[in-house]
């Protein structure tokens, strides 16, 4: 039985209360709740599907387990005193998607704590007195949307001083009450999550027991939301526009930003992505953040009549993509004060009066430059200028030629005035691993030594594999001037000659300090026309199975001096050798021939003393000619009663050792000429 309901004014609608939930039980023991909707009782027949009752539509329906009364998308209206009345305790009205209620009197009265809940819109309209009637009970409103409204109140208590506590929370309320108040004759207002937005200024009073604005109940429009969470701002403005944590995750919502910009306060990283901003007035990006990163992906473009880029605190632009600044009036990015770093990115920064630019260069503007390429161009005050240092890592200034930092100055200068035209500053050249070796006066490298025909002079295939240490001649030909076609110092080098190359200069056509191997099976003509063919330089040379032809006007192949380690080997391969003015193969310590012999000039043989090849006591200075399987030279025919007994040298001198004993060469053993292997 609901008791305490309304006293005095309100008998007439107690006794109507009370009646209705004292009506006597159907015979059929249905059970009836102390809830009434729409004017009717609801009971375990009807609870299912409060639809049925007239002046009710949409989804209504009670759950007596739960005493939660849902409504979903329904409308509860008609010449009824109330839509709603309950003397349940801890009844739960849970509102779903869009409804109303309308009645005379009360659109929902009760006498027990109540509660109304979900996350769908409850309109509430008591035409004659108020929307909500709390009834000396407590109500709890949370996370749904009430709009409440009533001819004296739009939401009241008994008269404030019997418990008629209301809690808010993590909701929105609107509550209009004509003639009394909007919310009234409460005893107390908590509010979880939210806060009174209007009118601007009114709270709840406990002496008025409402809802006041400067000392009377407030009788207009109240307004209860979700309180509004601190925004927080950041140090940086995107043309024109403060970031905050609101808006920080999708900036391009700003009017001149297109593309992807965003700001990540935990890292302070701005990204930019296939993002313009282009503005007028204001600055494209502006910071005090101490150490912003300026994430670059794609290409981008920032462009305005202001500077672009500004900054006071110490910034890093980086990120692997493209950014194009321009300000037509000013400077492109300007370091006020503060340090620049650009690393790994691509940055053309343009503007009226500077490119890239700090205050004065006498407060710490400091620019690094890591493994990045930057263009910059102003044209009134410098394209890079104002700066105490410009310090690069990993690459150079390129453009113009010559140019650098200058101290004095503050920034990139050439011929002792700031640029003003376009500066760029690339990476540095990678090293580039050179060899021992030098072809036509180049010297080969890890670049070119694939393809030396490239280099002037040369012609056919030449080309140097380092691993091998094997320098290709295949139909070549090298023709310099006063340079040596080939100039070695690698330990082991092996030219390899392949069908018919030609060497041929002024100086020296083949040169080296270290020993040396000439193969292939092909053929290789080298001539110098003022000095040697092949020099030796205290070295040793071997040649096998191919054909030189070696013509010199000092020497055709020679050593330096004859030292112990300019050796001549000479392996199953056909040499011919010609030297006018020294000798066709001289200076030299020892030479050996293996499956071949000299065959030009008849009796020609390497003599030790006069360290090369000789005939009669002298160096030869005609063509020699060594020729591939010839043997050892045969006997000669002489006058028997003249001929010496005993083993001699080439130049007549007798040796006292058997010729077993003797190294490697061509002796005269009994007249006869013998090459001892």
């Amino acid at each position: 039985m609901m008791t305490n309901l309304l006293r005095n004014s309100y008998a007439t609608f107690v006794a109507l209360f009370i009646a209705m939930f004292a009506l006597p039980t159907t015979t059929q023991a249905q059970i009836e709740y102390n809830l009434a909707v729409g004017g009717k009782v609801v009971t375990s027949d009807n609870c299912k599907d409060l639809s049925e009752i007239d002046g009710v539509s949409g989804t209504v329906n009670y759950e007596p387990k739960t005493k939660t009364l849902t409504l979903q998308d329904a409308t509860i209206e008609g010449d009824i005193m109330y839509a709603i009345s309950s003397d349940i305790y801890g009844l739960k009205i849970k509102v779903v998607g869009t409804n109303k209620i309308t009645a005379q009197a009360y659109g929902i009265i009760f006498s027990r704590p109540t509660s109304i809940i979900g996350d769908g819109t409850l309109e509430i309209v008591g035409s004659d007195e108020s929307g909500i009637n709390t009834s000396g009970n407590t109500l709890t409103v949370e996370g749904c949307t009430l709009n409440v409204k009533g001819g004296k109140f739009g939401i009241r208590g008994y008269d404030g001083n019997h418990g008629e506590d209301i809690t808010v929370k993590n909701a929105k309320i609107t509550a209009e009450g004509t003639s009394e108040g909007s919310i009234g004759n409460i005893a107390s207002l908590a509010m979880e999550g939210c806060a009174i937005i209007e009118p601007a200024g009114a709270a709840f009073d406990e002496s008025l027991h409402g809802v006041a604005l400067n000392g009377a109940l407030v009788k207009e429009k109240v307004v209860i939301a979700p309180a509004s969470t601190p925004v927080t701002e950041y140090e940086l403005i995107i043309a024109g526009t403060k970031v905050n944590d609101k808006n920080c995750g999708n900036l391009s919502e700003i009017e001149g930003v297109k593309g992807t910009v965003k700001y990540d306060p935990e890292t302070k990283t701005l990204t930019l992505e296939d993002a313009t901003i282009n503005i007028e007035k204001e600055n494209a990006i502006y910071s005090v953040i101490d150490g912003l990163t300026l994430k670059v992906v794609g290409n981008n473009t920032l462009k305005g009549t202001n500077t672009a880029i500004g900054f006071q605190k110490p910034m890093t632009i980086t990120g692997g993509g493209t950014l194009d600044v321009e300000s037509t009036k000013e400077t492109a990015i300007y370091a006020v004060g503060t340090t620049l770093v650009i690393e790994d990115c691509t940055i053309n920064a343009k503007g009226l009066d500077c490119g890239i630019s700090g205050n004065d260069g006498e407060n710490g503007e400091q620019l690094t430059i890591k493994n990045a390429k930057v263009t910059a161009e102003g044209k009134e005050g410098g394209s890079v200028c104002d700066f105490v240092t410009l310090t690069m890592e990993g690459c150079v200034i390129t453009e113009p030629v010559g140019a650098a930092f200058n101290e004095s100055l503050h920034g990139v200068a050439l011929n002792g005035a700031l640029v003003k035209d376009k500066v760029v500053i690339g990476p540095a050249p990678a090293p580039i691993t050179e060899y021992e070796l030098m072809i036509a006066g180049i010297k080969v490298n890890e670049k070119n030594c694939g393809n030396l025909s490239e280099i002037e002079g040369v012609d056919g295939t030449v080309k140097y594999d380092d691993e091998t240490k094997t320098l290709t001649l295949e139909n070549a030909t090298i023709n310099v001037g006063e340079k040596n076609a080939i100039f070695s110092v690698i330990d082991g080098l092996t030219i390899k000659v392949v069908g018919n190359n030609t060497l041929k200069g002024s100086d020296a056509a083949i040169v080296f300090s270290k020993p040396m191997t000439i193969a292939g099976g092909g053929t290789l003509n080298v001539e110098s026309t003022k000095q040697t063919a092949i020099n030796a330089i205290g070295t040793a040379l071997t040649i096998e199975d191919c054909t030189i032809n070696a013509k010199g006007l000092d020497c055709g192949i020679s050593g330096n001096s004859g030292k112990d380690e300019e050796k001549l080997t000479v392996k199953k391969a056909t040499v011919s050798a010609e030297g006018t003015n020294l000798g066709s193969i001289c200076n030299l310590a020892m030479l050996t021939m293996e499956g071949c012999a000299i065959t030009e000039p008849v009796g020609a043989d390497f003599d030790e003393s006069l360290k090369g090849v000789a005939l009669n006591g002298a160096l030869v200075k005609g063509k020699v000619v060594i020729t591939n399987g010839a043997t050892a030279i045969g006997s000669l025919t002489t006058d028997k009663a003249t001929v010496k007994q005993g083993i001699y040298t080439l130049s007549g001198v007798r040796l006292s050792v058997e010729l077993n004993k003797l190294p490697k060469g061509v002796y005269i053993v009994n007249g006869k000429k013998v090459v001892k292997q």
